[in-house]
Formats: structure tokens, C-alpha cells, sequence
């Protein structure tokens, strides 16, 4: 009788390959992410990819769903006084992208496109923010999505503004961005 070959679960080799094609994104950026160069960094064969994503483009497409779901934990703030809720999403907004520049980027290009329902979700999550807002008296009366996206935009802009190194030299990207937030607070109160 042969020995029994150990088998690793899909969904561990599902994890390792979206662990793998992080890691090389921060590291050597998008046009690094081949399917061979994943499955190496995983320590899988390279069928692997096309078992658990179809391809590089599913593998794309779930690194960047990946991404919003993180990054919509990273903004569900939950601070119970109103402002210091928003102010600290978007804090946390900012952090994110900061610390993961690349997946960043990636998450909103025309390259992949992420599960809708984790997509809505980091955007729901300041659809909330702006709703406790409104319950607390602090944030103006109106359609908490509309608010909501003209919140995002304000943050988009900067953080991607900082990022892509569009400020002049003496520009303090973290202290516009403050600024930015001062802005978007004074901007939706009552």
C-alpha cells in the first residue's frame, strides 16, 4: 500500500494564493502579479490559480474584493460621539490606502472589479456613519447616500491626491488631509 499523499484544504490554498498576490502587489506592484509568480510566493502549482480563480483576472478580481473588505472594516469606526465617528473613519480611510498603496490603486482601476456586495459594504459602512450623524444631531438632515458620497469623494480625492505625489514639496499630505476633513465636517453639519 503507497502512502496517503497529505491534501491541503481549497480554501487554505484559496487564502495562501490571495496572501501570495498581496504580498507581491505591495512589494513589486500590480504588473508583478502573474499567475506563475503567485502560485510560487504560495508555494502552489500554478494550476492552483486557475482552479480557485479562473485565471489572473479572478485572481485580480478576489485580491480587490480582499481589499474592500478590509478596507470597509478599516472605516466602520464606532466611536459613540458623532464626529468623532466620522473624523476617525476617515482617519481610517487614509491609514488604509497609506499603508497598502498598491492595493489601493489597484481596487480602483478599470483592471478588476470586486464582488459587489463586499464593494458596498466599506461604502455602507459610511452610509452609517453619516446615518448615527443624523441621529445625533450632527450631521444635516438628508439622503444619508448622497452624503455619504460626497464624503467619499472629498477623502478619494485627497488621499489619491497624496498618494500619486501631486502636492508640491512643501505640502503636508497628512495635514491636508486634516484640513480635508475639517472641511467635510463643517460641510455636512446642521
Amino acid at each position: 500500500m503507497s502512502p496517503q499523499k497529505s491534501r491541503t484544504p481549497a480554501t487554505e490554498v484559496r487564502s495562501a494564493l490571495i496572501a501570495a498576490g498581496r504580498r507581491i502587489l505591495e512589494r513589486d506592484g500590480a504588473a508583478a502579479l502573474t499567475v506563475r509568480a503567485v502560485a510560487t510566493e504560495a508555494n502552489v502549482a500554478p494550476m492552483g490559480v486557475y482552479n480557485h480563480f479562473d485565471g489572473k483576472d479572478g485572481l485580480l478580481d478576489a485580491l480587490v474584493t480582499d481589499g474592500f473588505a478590509d478596507l470597509a472594516a478599516a472605516v466602520a469606526a464606532t466611536d459613540a460621539d458623532a464626529n468623532t465617528r466620522l473624523r476617525n473613519s476617515g482617519r481610517n480611510y487614509r491609514r488604509f490606502a497609506v499603508d497598502n498603496p498598491k492595493m489601493y490603486s489597484l481596487m480602483f482601476s478599470a483592471q478588476c472589479t470586486a464582488e459587489d456586495e463586499v464593494a458596498a459594504r466599506a461604502f455602507g459602512a459610511l452610509v452609517e456613519i453619516v446615518r448615527y450623524g443624523q441621529v445625533a444631531g450632527l450631521i444635516r438632515d438628508g439622503d444619508a447616500v448622497a452624503l455619504a458620497a460626497e464624503i467619499w469623494a472629498c477623502v478619494h480625492g485627497a488621499v489619491s491626491l497624496e498618494l500619486g505625489s501631486v502636492h508640491p514639496p512643501f505640502v503636508d499630505g497628512a495635514a491636508v488631509y486634516e484640513g480635508v476633513l475639517d472641511l467635510v465636517s463643517r460641510g455636512v453639519a446642521t
